[in-house]
């Protein structure tokens, strides 16, 4: 993927003119990192923005108990804790990445001149980080349910929503996660998880496709497994 694709991909830049992505694009450094690396830590000052070009990034926080709540797994074509580019604060979460991955960077003086010459960024910059919000207030509710199978339905509803694929026998959703990733997102032993999904299979609300495909049949069935008065996901 060339690092114009890569920033076409991302909502903030996806309205930028080509001699505009040109001049970002030739900001960027890319480089290779090996499985475990460290991009940054809860509490430093931002240098600049991370997209995944391919490989996988987790972003999660710690309590000081060292239990670990991951926020977010991004993939290729995303970017990583972008919102203190927006506030000027530190980063709010650690990331490390799960496997080998190869990452774009932004340097920071180069996306504050960017968003100040560039007022049709601001329209993408709100919407993105609406989506962040609408994301960790379905990590609250999540968390909330005491039921895993139905922390695990509202999860993999969500997801449908945001990036399933309709088919003619249901919605195509691939994960991009292991059952340990999942556990960690919903706060539950994996192998919790593990049954959950064993579970809603036996109901007929998911079939496992391959490793990281599962079919969703019928997205109205698996939404009614969730608690009586629990929110639709965002």
């Amino acid at each position: 993927m060339s690092v114009i694709t890569l920033l076409r991909s991302i909502p903030i830049f996806a309205e930028l003119d080509r001699a505009s992505l040109d001049r970002l694009a030739e900001r960027c450094v890319e480089r290779t990192l090996p499985v475990g690396s460290v991009l940054f830590v809860t509490g430093e000052p931002c240098r600049g923005l991370y997209i995944v070009e391919s490989g996988r990034v987790r972003i999660y926080r710690t309590n000081p108990e060292g239990k670990e709540q991951v926020l977010h797994i991004e993939g290729p074509g995303r970017p990583v804790a972008e919102l203190p580019l927006f506030d000027g604060g530190p980063y709010p979460a650690s990331a490390v990445t799960l496997e080998e991955t190869r990452v774009a960077f932004l340097p920071l003086a180069d996306f504050e001149h960017l968003y100040r010459t560039h007022p049709d960024i601001a329209a993408g910059v709100i919407r993105e980080l609406g989506r962040r919000l609408r994301h960790l207030v379905r990590v609250t509710e999540t968390l909330a349910f005491r039921d895993v199978a139905a922390r695990l339905a509202l999860l993999l509803v969500s997801y449908a929503e945001q990036s399933g694929r309709e088919q003619p026998n249901g919605i195509e959703l691939t994960l991009h996660r292991t059952q340990e990733e999942l556990a960690l997102e919903i706060g539950a032993a994996r192998e919790s998880v593990s049954r959950a999904f064993k579970q809603l299979r036996r109901k007929g609300l998911i079939e496992p496709m391959d490793r990281d495909r599962l079919l969703i049949p019928n997205l109205a069935r698996l939404r009614s497994l969730l608690p009586a008065g629990a929110p639709a996901p965002r």
